[in-house]
């Protein structure tokens, strides 16, 4: 019966867990996250589901006290492993986080729709997409986007090429975070592992033709 209560609310949670999913799917798709539109709404309504489960399950009457929460506990960590497979490492730097963290996020924004809990349920979607998607473009805008880069470096044994190194860093404005050297006695020759964090305004290649035009530089990576 369509006009049954207890159905209409069941399709009024589901529904609500399935468009607020894909408000914030939505905005993660813009990203190129692969978790993005589709994840985020089947994330969603499974822990609305899974909550309306736990909810029906503690109301059964099988005269054995039941704890409504118990089930929908499982959600919380259960989530972990999916939002662990959006996080890769590209790099130097680690992606995903935040993906990751909007996928927790809407399992708990399904399981609000599943108690009906519709207003913080609406709050928290709109307070995730402010967060990130406004926020990302005032991180942008307001804030240095800085990535952390290794840069190798093979050079000749000369004098002074470390510091000459460090001087094009400095010029750069380019902040060494950590150096590891390696030197053959044999060849002569110096191999520089440089960790930094650089702005992601600066251009690479001019970069590489710096530090190319020190003298006694053979080779430059910059990973």
């Amino acid at each position: 019966n369509l006009m049954d209560p207890e159905w209409f609310q069941t399709a009024a949670r589901l529904g609500l867990a399935f468009l607020l999913g894909g408000v914030i799917g939505l905005e993660r798709e813009t990203h190129g996250q692969a978790a993005g539109l589709r994840t985020h709404m089947v994330v969603t309504i499974g822990a609305a589901l899974i909550t309306l489960i736990s909810l029906k399950v503690s109301l059964m009457g099988s005269g054995v006290p039941a704890d409504p929460g118990r089930i929908a506990a499982q959600i919380v960590s259960g989530i972990g492993f999916l939002g662990a497979g959006a996080i890769i490492r590209y790099g130097m730097t680690i992606r995903g986080l935040t993906t990751a963290a909007c996928l927790w996020t809407s399992a708990g924004i399904g399981m609000a729709c599943g108690i009906g809990f519709w207003f913080g349920a609406v709050a928290t979607s709109a307070l995730t997409v402010i967060a990130t998607f406004v926020f990302d473009r005032v991180e942008k805008k307001y804030l240095q986007d800085t990535s952390v880069k290794r840069i190798l470096i093979r050079a000749s044994e000369g004098a002074g090429v470390l510091e000459k190194v460090e001087g094009v860093f400095k010029k750069e404005s380019i902040r060494m975070k950590s150096i590891g050297i390696e030197k053959d006695f044999v060849e002569k020759i110096l191999q520089l592992n440089i960790t930094v964090n650089m702005s992601e305004k600066i251009n690479l290649e001019t970069l590489l033709d710096r530090l190319n035009d020190v003298p006694n530089v053979e080779r430059v990576e910059i990973e």
